[in-house]
């Protein structure tokens, strides 16, 4: 018998859209897919870490969605406005404080204020790092680990595909959660929010690029949104579970086969976007 190849997941960063990757990983888990590792930016690295550290991803959801809307913009000191209640929430939603107690490997990627590059989080304290890959630059304050400042991971990779590849090897599956596409964003009348689009349109851009590494991209469809709105993160968590039962034959398929060749085995086939109500297949 063939056996299953795992799965290693790239989670997508999108502020409170993020929920929809806890969706996809409560539906995974009830199908009894096994995950092999995460790398998560931004959102996708609370809800990676969340997640790997046993933490019930229902009670994430319906807490954040409780928050007062101008609480996102409220970081950990010194941003636009200043207060705690989200950096609050990020701790008391991770019961695992570091790297190596995980239950699965777990990446974060946060981006260097002073040099723009990537940095992955791997080992040690937990926390701070998703705090820093949390820091949306201008809204939240920079986070300083080791005299360093970061802010936010989607700022220099919005899916972090590659790295991913790199933790799957040759052997592995790569799924990418991608929070961003299946979203239509409203009018942008305020500073905050015209802000907040340019930085969407700038992850979009980069985004599509980074998706085409993946063997397969789930895309959930949540319909006009903001970033605001955390009463809406209930609806994106949903989105994320049906995403999931959609993809869940080619997912299986892929467990079980492995990715199709493209072009006669020369490179890895380009990334499917699976809709909410219907999966793709070749």
């Amino acid at each position: 018998m063939t056996p299953m190849k795992p799965i290693y997941l790239a989670l997508s960063g999108g502020g409170g859209h993020a929920a929809s990757h806890a969706g996809v990983l409560v539906e995974m888990e009830g199908a009894g897919i096994e995950i092999g590792g995460v790398v998560g930016v931004s959102g996708g690295a609370l809800v990676a870490a969340a997640w790997a550290g046993g933490a019930d991803l229902r009670t994430l959801v319906e807490r954040a969605s409780s928050l007062h809307p101008w609480t996102w913009v409220r970081g950990w000191g010194g941003g636009l406005l200043s207060g705690t209640r989200l950096g609050a929430m990020i701790d008391e939603s991770l019961p695992i404080d570091r790297f190596e107690d995980l239950r699965v490997p777990v990446k974060v990627v946060a981006t260097d204020v002073d040099t723009g590059q990537p940095v992955v989080f791997q080992s040690g304290e937990l926390r701070d790092p998703v705090r820093a890959s949390c820091s949306f630059p201008g809204v939240f304050p920079p986070m300083t680990i080791d005299g360093r400042r970061f802010y936010d991971g989607a700022v220099a990779e919005v899916s972090p595909v590659g790295r991913v590849r790199e933790m799957a090897g040759e052997g592995g599956i790569v799924v990418a959660l991608d929070c961003n596409s299946g979203t239509k964003w409203p009018a942008a009348d305020s500073f905050v929010a015209l802000a907040l689009r340019a930085g969407v349109t700038m992850f979009r851009g980069r985004s599509r690029a980074e998706l085409a590494g993946a063997d397969l991209v789930i895309a959930p469809q949540m319909g006009e949104s903001s970033w605001m709105q955390p009463r809406r993160i209930p609806a994106f968590f949903e989105a994320g579970r049906v995403a999931l039962q959609a993809a869940l034959p080619e997912l299986r398929r892929l467990i079980e086969e492995g990715p199709r060749p493209a072009n006669g085995g020369l490179q890895r086939p380009v990334a499917e976007l699976i809709p909410l109500s219907r999966s793709r297949r070749e």
